[in-house]
């Protein structure tokens, strides 16, 4: 204002005028510790806007610690925290993520169909690796032991004992053990066709070349050999 430009503006320490009795000059919170023991009176949402964990949600707390019940916390139980932050710095990623569509479409079929049916726990990711194998003999082990009575253990290990319970599954065959047939030589590289549980031309041709390719007896029918060949390795 005319007059009063000599004056210089107040100035206030708003802390003092609320009497503050905190720090004067607060310090950064630290970070977020990687494991937290729960207290008593801790609820997820306490705990993740404890001082340092700015940025953990509670569906973050919950995605890194899945064992633990939200509504039935306990004290002492420990919560996870790294996990929590890895979620934050590595978002999920969207449907339409090229990652996301990498993997066999087949071999995720053969995995959701393993998940369906026996109960398998696979990711459905569209790779071939040792679980998929392990689960595909856990399920012909279920089925001999459903359909023939072989008293297996289901263990997804292939063993002398469940080569000498194998029966032959050859062309006019219908059903899952055709079906688990058809998933061993696709995951091998031997493409039946369609993964119907059918035994017909694809099928026999599939397990022809399977044979051939493997030196034992090409007679295009699925016995002890055959099977052996598609899982000694598992």
């Amino acid at each position: 204002m005319p007059g009063y430009s000599w004056k210089a503006c107040c100035q206030y320490n708003y802390r003092d005028a609320f009497d503050w009795k905190g720090s004067k000059t607060p310090a950064k919170p630290a970070p977020a510790p990687d494991v937290y023991t729960i207290q008593e009176g801790d609820t997820l949402w306490s705990i993740a806007h404890k001082d340092g964990a700015g940025g953990v949600q509670v569906e973050d707390l919950i995605k890194a610690n899945p064992g633990i019940d939200p509504t039935k916390l306990k004290i002492g139980q420990k919560i996870n925290f790294g996990n929590a932050k890895e979620i934050i710095v590595q978002p999920d990623k969207k449907e339409d993520d090229e990652s996301s569509n990498s993997g066999d479409e087949v071999v995720k079929s053969i995995q959701k169909t393993l998940n369906s049916r026996y109960n398998a726990v696979l990711i459905v990711d569209g790779f071939n690796g040792p679980k998929t194998k392990s689960a595909l003999i856990k399920a012909l082990q279920t089925e001999l032991n459903k359909q023939f009575n072989k008293k297996l253990v289901v263990d997804g290990k292939w063993g002398a004992k469940t080569k000498a319970a194998i029966v032959t599954v050859e062309k006019g065959a219908k059903g899952n053990l055709t079906w688990i047939l058809q998933a061993a030589l696709y995951l091998e590289g031997f493409n039946p066709g369609s993964l119907d549980s059918t035994f017909g031309k694809g099928t026999e041709s599939a397990l022809y070349k399977f044979q051939q390719a493997k030196v034992i007896t090409a007679d295009k029918k699925a016995g002890k050999e055959s099977f052996k060949q598609l899982f000694y390795a598992y």
